[in-house]
């Protein structure tokens, strides 16, 4: 596999240390084991069972993810990825956000990753470090790496990236300057910084793919001796938007930031989103068409949307729901879209200590069948994250709350085994889900439970038309407990409808298997109204699966029975 033959600790070469890169024995720490696997939760855009697909994207962590694809067997990418770039947190220790947009006019602000580590630096290494390992062996022999960092971490990843892929891998340090500076980046009293580095390695010293790319000259342009230029252009060199011919780009094509382009059409709420542009000139000049393009710290989905624009296959994945969600959103808006599966990470499901849900709602341990309560035991708690929750399990710790005098009861669980809309009506019973958020100990430690756990959403669906050509048409969706709301969500939603981003239809549908739809309606940035009824079906259905994905990251789904059933 190659990352993992490593020389002699005595060898002579240089080398970044850290703790915990060596175990006891003076070995280089193996790669972590994980059972994970990758399973398909939809296909979109066209892609039906054993059809072809122009992409996957995928929802978990990427450590595992990466574990996932490079374990032989079926489904394994070892060394079949032709082209990764990933844009990895910089260890800045920062909190960066996404804006998302609700309804037709609304918006709030919520947080989207952390970008702080344990232990600062180190734990930035050793964060990425396995995952390089893991990229190394994905490549494909003619495959490339572009890792985009910042100068405050550079000098570090360098080294870590020059020993796992070898002597002479290290291609370029592309040097991209951002652009224009800001009134707020001129008060440093410093050399103003205003660049990000992208480094270029391949699996191989030779043998890789490149193609030469190009700018056009500038207009006006001659050469010395005062003739017109011949050629295509000006070839790119390693430091990008610097020179007069980059300077001329304008629009989408220019490369400055699309964080200082404030009315940049791209833009889609993620805080550290990238340009096209960029993406562009790195995914032509290191794939081909029909090449397999990956990014697995894909964010709002940049390197994914500009990979199949470009015609090439496409991998993402991030651990954050939003970007997921957003990603998915912008490759469907493409004309045309792709043929795209929606993935999740199974098996990344980590134990959650029972101490993070006494601590979130300020409760105490009990016994007698339930897991906490609050303070004056006006609020019990029940938790569990591994077994299905019934009806009957949930009226035992209804009955348990009572005992103890408590009014409500919370029950928190990851698997549900009646639909939510069961207990429409019960308002002493709230049940929550925890989000992925859960799994960073980072987002534990601040324990906001409005980032942390979702109420499961009640919608409804009804029926509509004659019997010749009826239509599905969605009249409610909500949450029945709005305290576990975080309040700006709550001020930004003016109506039930202003919940759903998205939403669609199978007819016929396979119990146990992914969804297909027949039908899917989503709002973009630029189109903000959603209908909410579907085509009539001239030819009728037996029974319907309906899928909702809300502006939290909340997921409902229905099956409709055929409307002579529901007669």
């Amino acid at each position: 596999m190659g990352d993992d033959r490593q020389p002699p600790r005595d060898a002579a070469r240089v080398e970044l240390v850290w703790p915990g890169k060596y175990d006891e024995a003076g070995e280089r720490a193996r790669l972590p084991e994980s059972d994970a696997r990758v399973r398909v939760e939809a296909r979109l855009g066209g892609a039906g069972e054993g059809a072809a697909i122009d992409g996957r994207l995928l929802l978990g962590d990427n450590l595992d993810a990466l574990a996932a694809l490079a374990r032989p067997g079926p489904g394994s990418l070892l060394e079949q990825i032709d082209l990764v770039y990933i844009d990895p947190p910089f260890a800045t220790g920062g909190r960066f956000s996404v804006v998302t947009r609700v309804g037709e006019e609304g918006e709030f602000t919520a947080p989207a990753y952390d970008d702080s580590w344990e232990g600062g630096l180190v734990g930035f290494l050793r964060m990425l470090d396995p995952r390089l390992r893991l990229i190394h062996r994905l490549l494909a022999p003619h495959g490339s790496l572009y890792l985009h960092v910042d100068p405050t971490v550079g000098h570090a990843v360098k080294l870590l990236a020059d020993e796992i892929f070898g002597d002479g891998c290290f291609q370029r340090e592309i040097v991209w300057r951002i652009g224009w500076l800001s009134g707020f980046k001129t008060r440093a009293r410093n050399w103003i910084r205003n660049h990000d580095l992208i480094f270029f390695y391949t699996k191989r010293p030779a043998g890789f793919t490149f193609h030469k790319r190009y700018v056009p000259h500038p207009e006006g342009y001659r050469r010395r001796d005062g003739a017109l230029p011949r050629g295509p252009g000006v070839p790119l060199e390693d430091v990008w938007n610097a020179n007069a011919s980059e300077a001329a780009l304008r629009g989408r094509a220019s490369l400055d930031s699309i964080q200082i382009k404030s009315f940049s059409t791209e833009k889609t709420g993620w805080a550290t989103q990238k340009n096209e542009s960029v993406l562009e000139r790195i995914i032509a000049a290191s794939s081909s068409p029909g090449d397999l393009v990956a990014d697995f710290f894909c964010g709002s989905g940049t390197t994914l949307a500009v990979a199949h624009q470009l015609g090439r296959r496409f991998l993402g994945c991030d651990g954050a729901e939003a970007a997921v969600h957003i990603t998915a959103k912008r490759l469907l808006d493409l004309d045309p879209p792709p043929a795209l599966e929606l993935c999740a990470v199974a098996g990344d499901e980590r134990p959650i200590d029972l101490s993070v849900f006494l601590d979130m709602f300020q409760a105490t341990p009990v016994d007698d069948g339930l897991d906490g309560l609050a303070e004056g035991g006006a609020l019990a708690l029940r938790v569990d994250l591994d077994e299905p929750w019934t009806l009957e399990v949930i009226a035992a710790a209804r009955a348990a709350a009572r005992r103890r005098g408590a009014a409500r009861l919370v029950v928190i669980g990851r698997r549900f085994a009646f639909p939510a809309e069961a207990l429409r009506g019960e308002a002493a019973i709230c049940c929550l889900e925890p989000t992925r958020a859960l799994l960073d100990p980072r987002a534990r430690a601040r324990g906001d439970r409005f980032a942390l756990l979702r109420e499961r959403a009640i919608g409804a669906v009804e029926i509509a038309g004659d019997g010749a050509a009826p239509r599905l048409r969605l009249v409610g969706y909500g949450r029945a407990h709005p305290e576990h709301v975080h309040p700006e969500v709550r001020k930004a939603i003016q109506d039930w409808r202003d919940w759903i981003d998205w939403w669609s239809i199978e007819y016929a549908p396979t119990p146990d298997a992914p969804q297909r739809p027949d039908e899917l309606h989503f709002r973009t940035p630029r189109r903000r109204a959603l209908p909410l009824e579907s085509a009539p079906r001239a030819e009728g259905f037996a029974g319907a699966r309906v899928r909702v994905v809300d502006v939290i990251g909340g997921v409902w789904e229905h099956t409709v029975p055929t409307p002579s059933d529901a007669r």
